[in-house]
């Protein structure tokens, strides 16, 4: 087991990630039940087509800019398309798990990779839309519907309804959250793009307070989104009582014969 789920609680919790329906998905089990310790039928087939779609959103905004480029590897360089791209990846690979698994799960247990793709689509759509005067443009092309709007808000749609791991998304996962950025980051610089440079310029001043001051944002963001999970996570129901612990305790409770 990994160290998010040690102990006998963890184990608890796990179990009840593989029966439950997850929040906001599915109404209940399909006519043919899971396996033992399994996913439901429908839930399954529910979140999995889900999962498909949010995979397609991804790839969509990245084919059209590919396309439209004529060259697949560089139209990776711009953030925008590179973290669509990765989301397309990481969404194909969510719905093929329960498969992989036999059908144990609907997900990982780890919520880390899911938390890390909301927080860079969530800063994609954002700074697109702001300091790149998306809004004044407007969506002009597949791609800028797609990979700053459709994916960003499907993505979180899936971190906040969909999934159930987040309920272990651990304090630190927002700082952590930032490698994949900041390694983008030194990849940007080290190739020279210069996509972002009416904001993000290396020979600029201040350009090491706008990386912090970026960075900043994304924890903050980072922790938004493990507060909205909790909001959003479907109270458990309390567990009751084994019946031979009910018959022990009225047992030890009953007056003795005289």
């Amino acid at each position: 087991m990994t160290q998010l789920n040690e102990g006998a609680a963890a184990e608890a919790v796990e179990a009840g990630d593989r029966a439950d329906v997850p929040v906001g998905v599915g109404g209940g089990t399909g006519a043919a039940g899971p396996p033992p310790g399994g996913v439901a039928t429908r839930t399954l087939a529910t979140v999995t087509a889900w999962r498909l779609v949010v995979a397609a959103c991804g790839f969509v905004g990245y084919t059209d800019v590919a396309v439209r480029m004529g060259d697949p590897v560089r139209a990776l360089e711009d953030l925008s398309h590179l973290a669509s791209f990765v989301a397309g990846l990481l969404f194909l690979g969510l719905a093929a798990y329960p498969f992989v698994t036999g059908r144990r799960r609907h997900e990982p247990p780890s919520p880390w990779a899911r938390g890390a793709m909301a927080a860079a689509l969530l800063l994609v759509g954002v700074v697109w839309h702001t300091l790149m005067d998306g809004l004044e443009t407007g969506y002009l092309t597949t791609s800028a519907l797609f990979t700053h709007l459709v994916t960003p808000l499907a993505v979180l749609a899936d971190w906040l309804f969909v999934g159930r791991n987040q309920r272990r998304a651990r304090w630190w996962f927002p700082l952590t959250w930032t490698l994949p950025l900041l390694a983008y980051l030194a990849f940007m610089v080290g190739a020279g793009i210069e996509s972002y440079s009416d904001f993000l310029d290396p020979d600029d001043d201040g350009f090491l307070l706008t990386v912090g001051a970026f960075t900043a944002a994304v924890v903050v963001t980072g922790y938004a989104l493990l507060g909205a999970a909790r909001l959003t996570r479907r109270p458990r129901p309390p567990q009751s009582a084994p019946a031979s612990a009910s018959a022990s305790a009225e047992t030890d409770q009953a007056p003795t014969a005289a």
